[in-house]
């Protein structure tokens, strides 16, 4: 090999800087993400009890000794087939607060709200206030509040309250309890939406270019290496419970097995890439053999994983890690030390890939404890990894360059005694630099059209966030954002705002008796009627959650809104919905309010001040609608 001239070595130190600064960045990002989750932990107030036997249930669990529930400043219990209960006591709840379980990977958890019974304040007796039953082995639609995280709701002003919770899973159990308000919570998710969507989209490019140059190359070592980054990729979504929310959400058995999938498939891709650019073939043909065997494996347990309980396959995982990785890294080492300058970026990104990887599994066995969550780690480790891959390839690419300015030399010596080969090498030399130059041009096409790609996927996946998929109408944090516009816009123009809630009257009976596929179509045809009825540009209809929706109407009088909720009335009320042999019709309640806002806590005050007009035309026999409209605190109510 070449020895490297002093202006190349200034250059790896500007690359080993820039590596450097970019890893930092990232980490920084991940431990700012950290610190703010630990703002708001409930560690210093968990009480844990280990069910060895799986016998408890919240019928029995007030049975056992205080003794026996002991603080736990850290809720990872590791691979444990062990139920665990947790369990916290508040002074009192606000109905602006949620409880947060930050591990999306849990299969079963039953959470239930306890208030001490007014017989007796001994705290051996509790009444239940709420019960909800979470986890990956239940659909996604079913989860109290859709998120890609466990959410719920604290009840509303109640003291003395008790959070008790019962967790299993076949994989690591970790239970990280936060508590947040609603506002401070949005604010987080606006920090780790925006960390996630720099990983996503870096990894989302890399493998989009990468791909580009297997279609114009056809080198496999480009497509293996696209597969690579996207089984990773998709490997992390599946952890933060992306997948679920937005791929798989109807598939809780598909969710049960598909990080496992993912695992294998990326650790397959891999070898098979390592084995390629490290060109084992020729250079160690013993190796070549034993990175093909091990990705043969890896094919297998892919496969494996849809079949064998999950359990048995994470366990097998990281048997498999613990002796493949160790190999793949004394490989590129042994090459490194040879003089391989593609080797020494190689080993250096799979150092830190090794380590981030290693420290998230060490804290998802419980192992170690981190005060930042893991898979923010692996995702570090992840980006820096794939920049120093990328580097070998541009340091595979200046090795050649070198030996063609070496080579060039050369030929300018013996120019006297070879004159034809001279002027043969130099036309070679200015064909190879218009090959290089429309080489470079296609890349950068390429490279600006994954952009413009990725542009279009981030502006899709925005429109997924803020549409409800089962209606097409905009979902409730949608909603939230907008009221929050239009209330400013109605202080500042004075102009009055209304606000409606609307429930369809019996829905739980067309789902008991004509069944949820039913139920959907309702839905669905419900939000379409509406649809037709909403005339002007500003106004918005947004499904609130369940069979109850919210219209917001600006620059509307409460008559103007009273109008448009009696038009919704009639157009429901006259609506047949026929699926699956059914012809089911169904009504609609509405309360509906309006008034200049004055205040900024006034938009607020009006949605609970039409839940409770909504209360009103149930009260009144439903198939009405209740308006009422707020003047400096007095209100009149009108009910047609």
């Amino acid at each position: 090999m070449t020895a490297l001239k002093p202006h190349l070595s200034y250059n790896y130190y500007w690359l080993a800087a820039l590596v450097t600064a970019f890893t930092a960045l990232t980490l920084y990002m991940a431990v700012s993400l950290g610190q703010d989750m630990q703002k708001y932990a409930l560690q210093p107030q968990v009480y844990h009890f280990e069910d060895l036997l799986n016998e408890q249930t919240i019928g029995t669990i007030d049975q056992i000794e205080s003794k026996q529930w002991r603080k736990n400043s850290n809720q990872n219990f590791g691979l444990t087939k062990s139920s665990q209960w947790l369990k916290v006591d508040f002074a009192k709840t606000q109905n602006n607060q949620v409880l947060e379980i930050d591990y999306a990977m849990l299969d079963n958890v039953q959470l239930w709200f306890r208030s001490k019974s007014e017989s007796s304040r001994s705290g051996e007796r509790y009444n239940i206030i709420q019960h909800y039953d979470l986890g990956d082995r239940l659909s996604f639609i079913q989860r109290p509040i859709i998120h890609d995280k466990f959410l719920v709701p604290l009840p509303d002003n109640v003291t003395d309250v008790q959070l008790l919770l019962r967790v299993q899973s076949d994989g690591p159990v970790k239970v990280p309890l936060r508590l947040w308000t609603k506002q401070n919570y949005i604010v987080y998710t606006a920090s780790h939406r925006l960390f996630m969507g720099l990983f996503f989209g870096y990894m989302l490019a890399m493998g989009l270019i990468n791909l580009f140059l297997f279609i114009t190359t056809r080198s496999v070592m480009f497509i293996t290496y696209a597969g690579y980054v996207f089984s990773f990729a998709m490997l992390i979504a599946a952890i933060h419970g992306l997948g679920y929310r937005f791929i798989w959400s109807e598939s809780p058995w598909l969710q049960e097995r598909i990080t496992a999938v993912f695992a294998y498939m990326m650790m397959s891709f891999v070898l098979i890439f390592s084995s390629q650019i490290l060109q084992l073939k020729t250079t160690s043909p013993r190796f070549h053999l034993l990175f093909r065997g091990f990705s043969l494996i890896y094919i297998l347990c892919i496969l494996g994983s849809l079949i064998v309980p999950y359990a048995i396959m994470i366990k097998l995982l990281l048997i498999l890690l613990l002796f493949s990785i160790p190999v793949i890294l004394l490989v590129s080492i042994s090459l490194a030390l040879k003089g391989s300058t593609i080797a020494k970026f190689f080993s250096a990104a799979w150092v830190v890939l090794l380590l981030s990887g290693l420290t998230a599994a060490a804290d998802n066995f419980h192992w170690i404890n981190l005060a930042v969550d893991s898979s923010y780690l692996l995702m570090v480790g992840a980006t820096t990894e794939t920049l120093l891959l990328a580097l070998a390839v541009a340091a595979s690419y200046s090795v050649q360059r070198l030996e063609t300015k070496k080579a060039h030399k050369e030929a300018a010596q013996n120019e006297l005694q070879a004159m034809q080969a001279q002027d043969e090498v130099i036309a070679l030399q200015k064909q190879a630099q218009k090959d290089l130059e429309q080489e470079v041009k296609a890349r950068t096409q390429e490279f600006e059209n994954a952009l413009a790609g990725l542009s279009k996927v981030h502006d899709e996946l925005q429109g997924m966030s803020q549409t409800d998929m089962l209606t097409g109408l905009s979902n409730r944090r949608f909603f939230e954002e907008q009221i929050v516009i239009e209330a400013a816009r109605s202080r500042r123009e004075k102009q009055s705002l209304a606000i409606a809630l609307l429930d369809i009257d019996h829905f739980k009976k067309v789902n008991d008796n004509y069944g949820h596929q039913c139920g959907d179509d309702c839905l669905i045809a419900f939000a379409n009627t509406l649809k037709t009825v909403i005339k002007r540009p500003g106004d918005l209809l947004s499904r609130y959650g369940g069979e109850e929706f919210v219209v917001l109407l600006p620059n509307t009088t409460v008559d103007g809104a009273k109008s448009v909720l009696e038009k919704f009335r009639l157009a429901i009320e006259g609506l047949v919905v026929e699926t699956h042999g059914h012809r089911i019709q169904f009504t609609v309640s509405a309360g509906v309010t309006s008034r200049v806002i004055t205040d900024e806590q006034d938009s607020e005050k009006m949605l609970a001040f039409a839940d409770k007009l909504l209360y009103q035309a149930k009260e009144a026999g439903r198939n009405c609608v209740v308006s009422s409209k707020s003047v400096s605190g007095n209100q009149t109510s009108d009910r047609h």
